[in-house]
């Protein structure tokens, strides 16, 4: 019984078998060409299949809403913020807003009797105010009505406005009406309606709208 060689490849007698029938039935001029891929075929025969490493996944980390609140980063300059540096950011809001509420032709809101006035409300409602210009119309607390500014943080229960006089006031969205203005439109708002983070907001389903009772 034929052993293999102490090679790890093909037996001596069937080395000798391939390289007898290469002689008797190839083209001499051939043979060359045939032994070469033949001994490249058997070096791929004879070597290891090289072991498959697994990809290591990195998960990305986020930071938490603690960890950014202790970081600062919830936190404005309340001594160095100044109503001029807030005005390129109202520009930009006035920007999206056109872009982003479905106003008739003239740029004119819908109004109430009119089919697309439900869909207009539901937009506006999910909009970020970061950068728009608000009055106090009504609040449970009268200090606040008339308080005028733009919003330099929206949060999910309060608006922080900073007014003309460089003044930072915090201002409780679910007790205040609030009016917003884009261009020549003044459009009211029941900050009870925007008692969600935006981010949340902007994606949240809205069937129906709460009765205010301010």
């Amino acid at each position: 019984m034929n052993t293999p060689s102490d090679n790890q490849g093909f037996g001596s007698d069937v080395k000798e078998a391939v390289a007898s029938l290469i002689t008797e039935n190839v083209d001499p001029s051939k043979r060359s060409q045939l032994e070469i891929n033949l001994q490249h075929r058997t070096q791929l025969l004879n070597s290891k299949p090289k072991k498959l490493t697994k990809r290591k996944t990195v998960k990305k980390k986020t930071l938490t809403r603690k960890q950014h609140a202790d970081m600062g980063l919830f936190h404005l300059p309340t001594k160095t913020l100044k109503y001029a540096d807030l005005l390129p950011l109202h520009e930009l809001w006035k920007g999206y807003m056109r872009k982003h509420l479905p106003l008739n032709s003239g740029g004119i809101p819908p109004t109430v009797e009119e089919p697309n006035y439900d869909s207009f409300s539901k937009i506006l409602v999910k909009s970020d105010f970061h950068g728009a210009i608000v009055t106090v119309t009504r609040s449970r607390c009268p200090s606040l009505v008339g308080v005028n500014g733009i919003v330099a943080m929206d949060t999910k229960n309060t608006f922080k406005v900073l007014g003309k006089d460089n003044k930072l006031r915090t201002i409780p969205k679910s007790d205040s009406i609030f009016t917003i203005f884009i261009n020549n439109l003044e459009l009211t708002i029941f900050g009870k309606h925007l008692t969600i983070r935006p981010a949340e907001r902007s994606v949240k389903k809205i069937k129906n709208f709460m009765e205010p009772d301010l």
